[in-house]
């Protein structure tokens, strides 16, 4: 699992990019434009080890951001995609620093092949950890989250599905409910809430993956300890 950040201004390629990344297994942070990657990347809570830049940006050209990027960082993995197809501008990425160039429309097999590339030179990371005795969810970067006694039952029972997508109805019986009268959409709100105090508390996803019509899956590695 890699931290990725994405840097695209179109709302609609930036959700399906992050939502496909995402079900592969990495955390990904997303700016849509250069002031705000800038602001994610220089965060120490959250180092990113891949970034995935688009070069027609509104508020700068993303080939410059990738050579300050190369300049600062020789450890960092850096894409660049764009609409742009000639030899030329492909021949001025790699030179400024970028390790892969794709091109628009974006296959996500070949993106997903380019990341995984990446991510095999990097260090072995560590994973998610559920901390039993303090109810906390840690972060691979060391940051701790506070969650309430529903999220850590939630969470373990993810965690105990090793991976593997968990149906609704193990989830309910774990938190101690009857399955047919139980409302779903108390499942679903709780499960937005503790998306968005992560992503609010540590600027990343949570790796949870909803599987429609089964339940929900945590799709990175995810330990449990006292």
């Amino acid at each position: 699992m890699a931290h990725l950040l994405l840097l695209e201004d179109e709302a609609e390629l930036r959700e399906e990019l992050v939502d496909f990344l995402v079900a592969q297994g990495h955390v990904v942070s997303e700016a849509g434009n250069i002031q705000a990657f800038q602001n994610r990347i220089a965060d120490p809570r959250t180092p990113v080890d891949i970034a995935i830049i688009d070069r027609g940006l509104p508020d700068g050209d993303g080939l410059d951001l990738v050579a300050s990027l190369r300049r600062q960082r020789a450890d960092i993995g850096l894409v660049m995609f764009t609409a742009r197809t000639t030899s030329h501008d492909k021949v001025l990425g790699f030179s400024l620093g970028a390790d892969h160039y794709l091109t628009k429309p974006v296959r996500l097999d070949e993106l997903a092949a380019v990341v995984n590339a990446l991510q095999r030179r990097l260090p072995a990371p560590s994973s998610w950890r559920l901390r039993i005795g303090a109810h906390r969810l840690t972060l691979p970067s060391g940051i701790d989250v506070a969650l309430t006694s529903l999220e850590f039952v939630f969470l373990k029972t993810l965690a105990e599905g090793q991976g593997q997508p968990v149906s609704r109805k193990r989830i309910v019986a774990a938190f101690g409910d009857d399955y047919l009268t139980y409302d779903q959409r108390r499942l679903d709100s709780m499960v937005r809430r503790l998306r968005q105090k992560v992503m609010h508390e540590t600027s990343v996803v949570l790796p949870v993956n909803t599987y429609h019509g089964v339940g929900y899956g945590f799709t990175a590695e995810l330990t449990i300890e006292p």
